[in-house]
């Protein structure tokens, strides 16, 4: 192949790639999660998405930030995205490391402590029900 022909099939591998990307289909929500930076607030909470059967939720804790008791009012899975944490309910502690997770029912009073005063990222799911 010839230098001359290779540059516009390439141009227009590119512009397909790009257009596959551009038109996201109807029911798909692509969802971003950001590796966090080092340095920032010792607690950040980002809404990723919400949608009618599902609110997701990033939460980044640093400098050894814990996230207290606290409960939500619909089931919910937690998922260590970044980093590792330990959740804690009802005085039990449950490891949570990078890519594992857990669900736990309505109500249901936990904390989240990051492991090693390393910052962690969570994702919170909160399943609302509804909507399919």
């Amino acid at each position: 192949m010839t230098p001359r022909l290779a540059a516009p099939l390439l141009v227009g591998a590119l512009l397909a790639a790009a257009a596959a990307v551009a038109a996201t289909p109807k029911g798909l929500h692509p969802v971003a999660v950001v590796t966090p930076a080092a340095e920032g607030s010792a607690k950040e909470i980002v809404v990723l998405a919400d949608l009618p059967a599902v609110k997701i939720v990033a939460i980044t804790l640093r400098a050894g930030t814990v996230l207290p008791d606290h409960s939500a009012p619909v089931p919910v899975t937690i998922q260590a995205a970044f980093g590792a944490a330990t959740l804690t309910v009802d005085g039990v502690s449950t490891p949570l490391g990078q890519g594992a997770f857990v669900v736990l029912d309505a109500n249901t009073t936990h904390k989240v402590t990051p492991v090693d005063n390393s910052p962690v990222t969570v994702l919170v799911h909160h399943h609302k029900g509804g909507g399919q």
